[in-house]
């Protein structure tokens, strides 16, 4: 093997610090939206209507990474070749997930 690797255990995909900090506030503004739909029908289902945000706060944001992993015939071990040769690992596009939960508290009369 004169280049490369010749054991890959796992391959992790993430995001740019910019791209991340942009799906994080996205992810945020979304969870609102969410958050204040979900009160609306609640309201509306007891006979209320939300005056005003009482108070709101962000729980916690979250980048799960796409991470690849199983290569090389299990459990890192190597693969008996009659010859070394390149073996392309099997890597399938998949998204890197970012979500958002926060806690709302709103004023119904």
């Amino acid at each position: 093997m004169n280049a490369g690797a010749n054991k890959v255990r796992r391959i992790e995909f993430g995001l740019t610090e910019d791209k991340e900090n942009e799906l994080k506030n996205e992810a945020i503004k979304e969870a609102c939206g969410d958050a204040r739909t979900k009160a609306d029908a609640i309201a509306s289902g007891l006979g209320f209507k939300i005056v005003r945000v009482a108070t709101a706060r962000e729980s916690g944001v979250y980048v799960a990474p796409y991470r690849a992993e199983g290569f090389g015939g299990g459990y890192g071990l190597p693969i008996p070749t009659p010859a070394p040769m390149a073996i392309p690992p099997p890597i399938e596009p998949k998204e890197v997930k970012v979500s958002a939960t926060i806690d709302v508290v709103y004023e119904c009369r």
